[in-house]
């Protein structure tokens, strides 16, 4: 690779990064089911049943952001609420039925 910080293979691996950066910051829609969408909502938008069930799931995390999960037609499936422990910085989330039930938890 060229010193040249315009070189075309210098653009190519920023771009690279970049996109996997972005990737993990706004979550890989891999993770769903396949099928799935996910749409994002205000935590005052999510259900109480599936917030409290969330804070139970992840004890000690500051909820931040929230997804609805769509299924191929459409109809909303369950949520995903993600936030950070303030103790070690960690980010956690979990996927809740509408239920509340608990289906994934990282």
């Amino acid at each position: 690779m060229t010193s040249d910080p315009a070189s075309p293979g210098r653009r190519r691996l920023f771009s690279a990064v970049a996109c996997c950066a972005l990737a993990a910051a706004l979550g890989c829609e891999e993770e769903l089911p396949p099928g799935m969408t996910r749409k994002g909502v205000k935590l005052d938008e999510v259900p109480a049943t599936v917030l409290d069930a969330a804070r139970k799931a992840i004890p000690g995390v500051e909820l931040k952001d929230a997804w609805q999960n769509l299924d191929a037609q459409g109809k909303l499936h369950s949520y995903e609420v993600r936030g950070r422990n303030p103790n070690n910085g960690k980010t956690r989330e979990v996927r809740v039925s509408t239920t509340g039930a608990i289906l994934e938890s990282e």
